[in-house]
């Protein structure tokens, strides 16, 4: 009687989490945090300084495993990965999208964009869409580069981008976040090319990452990439859109919390059928790991992107951070 009556608790919990969670996310009103002009010391947490610098963990299937966080390890999960972020967020992971790409980086008609962790491309398709939309039907040949390191999840993401008549508009490549001078392109069946040149210096109007900085094992080196690469202009912008643990100091806070930490990887490992639960609880423990939201503004400011605003959102479990290149 004793487990059953655990299991059946653990049901209760499941089901009611998400439906209160939905609840109060739908009826939120979005927090804007100002800190242009700021000036605040970068993260004094150990913790979190470790983190800047491997972010990844070590299989527990050993060290031939794919680390958790890396490209490999996503290639293990992208037969579900899109379907399992709508479950998670709770449907409303497409909207943070569309916010960071119609509202954050301020897309002008001849930009280039450059979309980090694109994974399937559901950002760089948003970008290309709206940049067609203001040329006038047509956009830049290459306006928008999508990176990631999983050629399972850019597979798809090709095949996605052909459907939506964005071929020569969105280009996706494998590529590391942490070293942008070469990239790898990839077409639908997952065939990837020789080294190519990827971004140069100066080269790049606005950045946009959602969902991947705390997958990325050296994050500062990975941000000191970004101010490389972005053009130093007033209308250059990087917008980063990341998970972090919500404070839990409300009660809707709180039950983001426990989404979060109880509700995400039951998710996961319903929707991979048991396969991918080690990789879902990963997912719930870089969470837990990544900075609260002025820390990792502070990480920016650091590597020379000074964070404008940040918008929270489920009631702190979601964040956008709005960064322009440095003087």
């Amino acid at each position: 009687m004793g487990v059953l009556g655990t299991c059946c608790r653990c049901a209760g919990a499941v089901a009611v989490i998400p439906v209160a969670v939905i609840l109060s996310v739908l009826l939120e009103t979005p927090t804007i945090t100002k800190l242009e002009g700021q000036q605040f010391d970068a993260p004094k947490d150990v913790e979190t300084a470790k983190a800047s610098y491997d972010a990844t963990e070590e299989s527990k299937e050993g060290p031939s495993a794919p680390r958790m966080g890396s490209g490999s390890m996503f290639d293990r999960i992208a037969f579900v990965y899109d379907a399992t972020n709508k479950w998670m967020s709770l449907g409303l992971d497409q909207h943070w999208r569309k916010t960071m790409v119609q509202e954050c980086l301020r897309l002008e008609r001849d930009d280039k964009v450059l979309d980090l962790a694109t994974g399937t491309a559901d950002v760089g398709i948003l970008v290309g869409e709206r940049l067609k939309q203001l040329g006038d039907g047509a956009a830049g040949a290459q306006a928008v580069l999508g990176v990631d390191p999983s050629p399972e999840m850019l597979r798809r993401g090709v095949s996605k981008v052909d459907d939506k008549g964005l071929t020569g508009i969105v280009r996706l490549v494998k590529g590391d976040a942490q070293d942008l001078s070469s990239v790898q392109g990839i077409d639908a069946v997952g065939s990837v090319s020789d080294p190519s040149a990827g971004a140069a210096d100066n080269s790049i109007d606005k950045i946009s990452m959602s969902f991947g900085i705390r997958n990325v094992p050296d994050r500062a080196r990975a941000l000191r990439e970004m101010s490389r690469v972005l053009r130093k202009r007033p209308q250059s912008r990087v917008c980063i859109l990341e998970l972090s643990l919500p404070s839990g100091e409300t009660f809707l806070s709180s039950l983001a919390r426990g989404f979060i930490m109880h509700v995400v990887p039951f998710i996961g490992k319903v929707a991979t059928f048991g396969s991918g639960s080690e990789e879902y609880k990963y997912l719930e423990r870089s969470i837990l790991r990544f900075p609260q939201p002025m820390d990792f503004a502070a990480e920016l400011g650091k590597a020379g992107l000074p964070v404008e605003s940040i918008t929270s959102f489920a009631h702190g479990a979601v964040n956008l951070y709005a960064a322009t290149p440095g003087a």
